[in-house]
């Protein structure tokens, strides 16, 4: 066994020369949105995730975000894209009679997975909310949106960037659609803190 890893060590020693034509790219991210998705009908964190975002963060209270939305006729989309270098952060499907799929991101992490706060987060003001795709007769429940992530410790720290909270709606099923089938979904922006 020990010739073994001694064989195996003198391998990593010459594998590792300094003439090797390999290079390592340090990929610093500036900037990350948190996507968090809550139950249309009652409200419950359903999970989300962080996304790390090449675009430079701006000074700016609002997010720069384009939505692309294709009207479903059978079949449409909905897709948000963070500006100026249109990195999506989200896109799904709509089908009319059907269900759609989000499609990205593909995969959110489980409400269970992230760190809860003891004390719940006060909620911003109604101006300090951002509707990304506002939607004609639409009611948005922003203090039951809010109460519903209010104890998770990632929206008091995205909280800190003085950004808008976004929200908006994913209809997956319209025409005979069921709202059990809907999520709203919560987008906060700022920048990762990098050890020096």
């Amino acid at each position: 066994m020990k010739k073994w890893m001694f064989v195996l060590m003198i391998g990593l020693l010459i594998a590792c020369d300094d003439n090797d034509t390999y290079y390592y790219y340090d990929h610093h991210h500036h900037n990350s949105v948190v996507l968090l998705q809550v139950n249309y009908t009652d409200f419950e964190f359903e999970g989300g995730t962080e996304l790390f975002l090449h675009s430079e963060f701006n000074d700016s209270d609002t997010l720069p975000i384009r939505v692309d939305y294709i009207s479903p006729g059978d079949f449409g989309s909905l897709a948000l894209y963070y500006e100026p270098k249109n990195e999506a952060i989200f896109k799904g499907t709509i089908v009319w009679d059907g269900v759609g799929k989000r499609m990205y991101p593909y995969n959110l992490y489980r409400s269970e997975r992230f760190l809860m706060l003891k004390d719940p987060v006060d909620m911003p003001d109604n101006d300090d909310f951002q509707i990304l795709f506002p939607e004609e007769g639409v009611d948005y429940p922003l203090e039951s949106i809010w109460n519903s992530i209010s104890h998770l410790a990632i929206v008091s720290r995205y909280l800190e960037s003085g950004k808008k909270v976004g929200v908006f709606r994913y209809t997956r099923s319209v025409g005979v659609g069921d709202p059990n089938e809907w999520d709203w979904y919560v987008v906060m922006n700022t920048q990762p803190e990098h050890e020096e």
